[in-house]
């Protein structure tokens, strides 16, 4: 498995790919991906699920969640993928709200079939927005925007449903309402027995819960949040330093920011912003 940094040149961007039958690796990248069939069929892995993906089918792609897609060898699909990070919804009134999809595993199905509304609603968005695009329409990046919003309120309306027929009981729901409360103020300083506490629950539980319905600790979510807003910081500024980086997604040292961004990434802040250029 490797990690691809994928360096966007704004926080959200629609591309249209093509997808071979050749073998590659399970790759995991930095932001999080929509990726819409449009032609021709696919397999589509998450760890160790396999999706079999048909035109109109929608699939969700956690960051950092290991993922692979393999093609038929006489037909190649065709996908719109939509890549983004947080910071794109960073301005939008209950932005967080959108982003939670992508930050739980349990109740969330990565897969949208193209029988649901949902899917068809949001093929609409990416086809439109690709085309504003390819063709160059007036103002075509506030016209992606617009059908970018469209594509995460479809998802999240498939969310709700999905969740309301898994019946999610209260422990997930209150863990819930602490991942939306950490994507609206990771930049801050959260302190775990507060968070626990906002849960109802004691450390030790609110620990095991959290990890159940996200897949990560809440020490390993809050680092990641604050590493994908250090990529983009990177990416859209050249002049800042390291350490006011630092300070500025959350992290409290310099040595603490240089450690962690290594561990998800590979690479230091340092050699990414060189790499990037």
């Amino acid at each position: 498995m490797y990690v691809e940094h994928l360096n966007l040149k704004r926080s959200f961007a629609f591309c249209r790919v093509w997808g071979s039958h050749e073998e590659h690796d399970l790759h995991v990248h930095d932001c999080l991906e929509i990726g819409v069939v449009i032609n021709n069929e696919l397999e589509y892995r998450f760890n160790d699920n396999t999706y079999h993906g048909r035109p109109g089918d929608v699939f969700l792609c956690r960051p950092f969640e290991p993922h692979w897609s393999f093609a038929r060898s006489d037909r190649p699909f065709e996908c719109i993928l939509v890549l983004f990070t947080p910071s794109a919804l960073r301005n939008i009134p209950e932005g967080n709200l959108l982003l939670e999809p992508f930050y739980t595993v349990q109740g969330v199905q990565p897969f949208i079939p193209a029988s649901s509304s949902y899917a068809q609603e949001i093929r609409q968005a990416a086809v439109l927005a690709m085309e504003a695009q390819e063709q160059g329409i007036g103002v075509w990046m506030t016209r992606q925007y617009m059908h970018f919003i469209q594509i995460l309120l479809q998802v999240n309306e498939f969310v709700k449903e999905s969740k309301v027929a898994d019946d999610l009981n209260l422990q997930h729901y209150e863990i819930a309402e602490v991942v939306g409360y950490m994507l609206n103020h990771y930049k801050k300083p959260l302190d775990m027995e507060t968070l626990s506490w906002q849960a109802g629950m004691g450390r030790t539980m609110f620990f095991k819960e959290f990890r159940r319905l996200t897949g990560l600790t809440p020490n390993e979510f809050l680092n990641r949040l604050r590493i994908q807003s250090a990529m983009n910081s990177l990416l859209v500024s050249t002049g800042e330093s390291m350490i006011d980086l630092a300070y500025a997604n959350g992290f409290q040292s310099l040595s603490t920011f240089n450690k962690q961004f290594k561990k998800f990434t590979g690479v230091s802040p340092r050699d990414y912003r060189k790499n990037s250029k």
